[in-house]
């Protein structure tokens, strides 16, 4: 083991101090308020949901859910599930115990430090109706077709208050079995579609009669509070915590979950086990995950037959790679070097300017140099575009690297690279490890042959993965695996504002400002909005990036991509625009991809990029000319409005890598405007000029790993516009709020380490 300066940071005090202060009043507090978890827990790396086997039911969340937060798709439901609402339609308040409604600081309840958020009062059901109609349109928006529905459909899910654009999307997926499913149990509403909401497959449930204590009822409250703990990033749920949460929110008695929980793990949806002497639940395919996680990781540590040899003179090696590529290695540098050609796991961690790409490049140079096949990949597309443009070598998603596909004759994706099909590669490097969640890592493990060497590289001190799971800290935790931590500023970041404040940053120190770290100052929310227009436009469109920490409020992404839209796209007599509810797609537009759609079928013009030794891509298949075609657009992914056809109410979307996108009027809800779009949205990608509002926001989201991750986005410049203030007090804000991971506790107890 060679770990160098572990940089363990404290700041619980600050943290403490930090919740007091800012707040001058309830309206300033509110304006910008949002959960951290619930507006971003989303999976950017499309592996939130899968299942593990024919015959057992999905263990992660359904994608939707995974991309459409609980928050923001239903504003009924308190962001951590535990209002309760009148089946009247009128609000009444929450039942849930008081600790677990209300924001809590982790200094004081260490059992409540991942449910600190605001809780919202439930709106009616009419009001949530109301607001469908709004986002979604209606048949004049020409969004559906309900005559295809039978009257019968029609009448009795109108009758239960579904808006038409639910009425054809139960229609498509089940046909005339929608009212017998719906009779039996209407919970299988929310599996299906999760963006309804508990409250409203309750409220379905219990105008068609079904009663409280049902065990239909109890499993979906189950399911659905399983499902808030995955969306805060956690792995498991406490048992006693779970047990509380569920009756809170069904209104019943303690111990009602007992016998569901058993029925539940004997289907295998559940797995219960114990962590660190606490009793924990699972959903099964997570703990299958971790224990899968440990063993493979722990097996390629010492593998039986030995790693393939790298070199005969790694002396020698070491300075070829060096003039090859024109470098000179610290000795930080060249020790990590020489761990990974060692190790057979190796972790490369630190902040930016460390010179991590470099050791890439080296540790390239060396292995290909043996004769060694590697590939290089990241968690997402644009994390991958930026390494192969740094290292000049091919990279690739993780989800491409394993072959990620539709598969048509069972209906769902699947890895075409496993423990059967193994990679055939004698070293992977994994740039922004960081990014990486369980169930990715689990895909990862299970595609690599005894033998190869795995390499990970990334910065442990940015925000963990949006989906579950915090697997690159777990593995740095557990001590078992040989890890480097570069400190050493590189030669040519030294002069870099950017770069210095992001380490400051990290110490807990203010930032200074500069050249290209620059405060433009503003107080009010609608001043600060109007000066980062002002700012936007004065950039070119493609260099510039506004990162915000939440969706909600005046300085929310939603709000910033109305007031950006109107600076850099504005209407146009002779510009095609279509109108989506209350947002308005304009040819130019720059759109996100909100959610994994794995049956989108793209098309890609030109010649497949298979160097580096990749295969071609599974279930895609060559199209006429030079190109292929395939399926699956997952979140996160970036691209332009490139067509719009007003007769057929499509829309174009031209993405990064020139794939390209025709997207029905009813799919329109799956992407949004990108021109301000969440730091955790950011997370694996840089931009040449980053703008960022600074106010008051909630202590959840106002963290100083946020304000890290956000800065070390940009590349050029980077923007503050607001209060400073609040700027030092996110610095001071080193709140970690904890992810409930067993991956480390599992390799300390198996392999026996203390």
């Amino acid at each position: 083991m060679v770990t160098l300066d572990k940089g363990k940071v404290g700041g619980g005090e600050a943290a403490a101090a930090f919740d007091v202060q800012e707040q001058p009043n309830g309206a300033a507090k509110n304006e910008g308020a949002a959960p951290a978890e619930t507006d971003e827990a989303v999976s950017a790396n499309g592996m939130s949901a899968r299942g593990w086997d024919g015959n057992v039911k999905a263990a992660a969340a359904p994608a939707e859910l995974c991309v459409e937060k609980l928050a923001e798709t239903d504003e009924a439901v308190s962001a951590n599930g535990m209002s309760a609402r009148g089946w009247d339609g009128n609000v009444k308040a929450a039942a849930a115990p008081a600790e677990l409604c209300v924001e809590k600081p982790a200094e004081t309840d260490e059992a409540a430090a991942h449910r600190e958020q605001i809780a919202v009062s439930e709106v009616s059901f009419t009001q949530r109706q109301a607001r469908d109609q709004e986002t979604f349109g209606n048949d004049s928006d020409g969004i559906t077709k309900i005559s295809q529905v039978p009257a019968e459909e029609v009448l009795f899910f109108r009758g239960l208050g579904f808006s038409n654009y639910y009425i054809i999307k139960i229609y498509d997926l089940v046909g005339e079995a929608a009212i017998a499913l719906t009779q039996d149990n209407a919970f299988w509403l929310l599996e299906e579609f999760p963006r309804l909401g508990f409250a409203q497959a309750d409220e379905t449930a219990r105008r068609l009669g079904m009663a409280d204590d049902n065990p239909y009822r109890v499993q979906a409250a189950v399911e659905f509070v399983m499902h808030v703990y995955l969306n805060e990033g956690h792995v498991f749920a406490p048992m006693e915590e779970l047990n509380q949460r569920v009756c809170a929110l069904l209104e019943l008695g303690s111990g009602i979950i007992n016998d569901v929980l058993e029925d539940m793990v004997f289907d295998g949806r559940l797995q219960m086990a114990e962590v660190e002497g606490k009793r924990v639940v699972y959903f099964y395919g997570y703990y299958r995950a971790e224990c899968a996680i440990a063993g493979k990781l722990a097996a390629m540590v010492n593998p039986r037959e030995g790693l393939p040899k790298v070199c005969v003179n790694e002396e020698a090696m070491l300075r070829k790679a060096e003039g090859a590529e024109g470098i000179a290695l610290s000795e930080q540098q060249t020790t990590a070097v020489r761990i990974a050609l060692r190790s057979g796991v190796s972790i490369i961690t630190g902040g930016p300017g460390t010179g991590k790409t470099t050791v890439i490049r080296t540790l390239l140079s060396i292995l290909e140099g043996s004769g060694l096949k590697t590939a290089v990949a990241a968690p997402t597309g644009r994390a991958a575009k930026r390494v192969m443009e740094t290292s000049g070598h091919y990279a690739c998603t993780i989800h491409r690297l394993l072959e990620y596909y539709y598969d048509e004759a069972t209906g769902g994706m699947s890895f075409g690279r496993n423990a059967l099909q193994p990679l055939e590669y004698q070293a992977v490097i994994i740039d922004e490890a960081s990014m990486m969640d369980l169930l990715l890592a689990e895909a990862l493990c299970d595609a690599l042959q005894q033998g190869t060497r795995l390499i990970l590289v990334g910065d442990a001190d940015q925000l963990p993965s949006v989906g579950a799971g915090n697997v690159l800290q777990d593995l740095i935790d557990s001590e078992y695996f040989d890890t480097i931590r570069l400190t050493e500023i590189y030669r040519q970041a030294e002069d870099s504002g950017i770069v210095q404040n992001a380490h400051r940053i990290n110490r807990g120190e203010y930032p200074r400002f500069g050249d290209d770290f620059q405060l433009i100052r503003g107080d009010k929310q609608q001043e600060i909005l109007f000066k980062i227009a002002a700012l936007a436009g004065r950039c070119a469109r493609e260099e510039v990036q506004v990162l915000t920490p939440t969706k909600k409020g005046i300085l929310g992404s939603v709000n910033l991509n109305l007031k950006l839209q109107e600076t850099f796209n504005p209407p146009q007599k002779d510009k095609p625009e279509l109108n989506f509810g209350k947002r308005i797609f304009r040819m130019g537009d720059r759109v996100m991809q909100i959610k994994n759609d794995y049956r989108l079928e793209w098309r890609y013009h030109g010649v497949p990029k298979t160097s580096g030794g990749l295969p071609a891509p599974r279930g895609q298949k060559p199209t006429s000319g030079k190109g292929y075609d395939g399926k699956g657009i997952f979140n996160g992914e970036v691209g332009i409005v490139s067509g719009i056809d007003l007769d057929l109410r499509t829309v174009t979307i031209t993405y990064d890598d020139d794939r390209w996108v025709v997207y029905q009027y009813v799919q329109l809800d799956e992407i949004e405007h990108a021109y301000a779009v969440t730091v955790h949205k950011s997370q694996g990608s840089e931009y040449p000029i980053v703008i960022i509002p600074m106010t008051w926001f909630p202590p959840v989201l106002a963290t100083r790993s946020l304000i890290y991750t956000a800065i070390t986005r940009g590349k050029r410049q980077v923007y503050i516009v607001g209060n400073p203030d609040y700027l030092n007090a996110m610095t001071d804000n080193n709140r970690s709020r904890g992810r409930n991971s067993g991956l480390c506790s599992r390799l300390v107890g198996l392999y026996g380490m203390v």
